[in-house]
């Protein structure tokens, strides 16, 4: 789950819902309907993320009658009722970790998303691609992204070298 979240930027939402008819193998994708927008999303299925998939399928995951991919630990092995499942199994290894976390402060699951959409705008991809591969319905939808790219905000900062400021020296 965290795998998929920290490199897709899929949110709990998507990957609690996510189905093994959701993955396709041989074209190597992810094909959903995002739960938020309603709308379907297409993403590739990294060697990363299809080994860990494949491991957690073949020797973590019951072997159950279970359309979802992720499933409880306990009986009955279901899927989780709701993406708050995610956030408490994150917090707990967030916990494990020695992470602190106060309300609000951007730590939570949701943290994974906003790192790889701020990834993708400061590697130079397109923000309206970055947008598209999060799923995103505009790209001034990725305006919390882009705001947290310090890097690329210094180059919009204007050089005053050349400017005299009529202070004495």
């Amino acid at each position: 789950m965290f795998m998929l979240g920290v490199v897709t930027g899929l949110r709990a939402i998507d990957i609690f819902r996510l189905k093994l008819t959701d993955i396709d193998w041989r074209k190597g994708e992810i094909n959903l309907q995002q739960s938020k927008t309603g709308q379907n999303l297409q993403l590739p299925l990294t060697a990363d993320i299809g080994e860990a998939l494949q491991d957690y399928i073949l020797n973590a995951r019951q072997k159950v009658n279970e359309p979802h991919v992720f499933l409880r630990i306990h009986p009955p092995y279901k899927a989780f009722t709701d993406a708050v499942s995610i956030g408490d199994i994150y917090d707990e290894y967030r916990i494990a970790a020695g992470f602190e976390r106060k309300a609000f402060d951007g730590k939570g699951f949701h943290s994974l998303r906003r790192t790889v959409g701020t990834n993708l705008v400061t590697a130079d991809i397109a923000v309206t691609d970055a947008a598209q591969l999060l799923g995103k319905m505009t790209p001034r939808s990725m305006d919390k992204y882009i705001a947290l790219d310090i890097a690329h905000l210094k180059e919009c900062a204007l050089d005053f070298s050349d400017i005299e400021s009529g202070v004495p020296v």
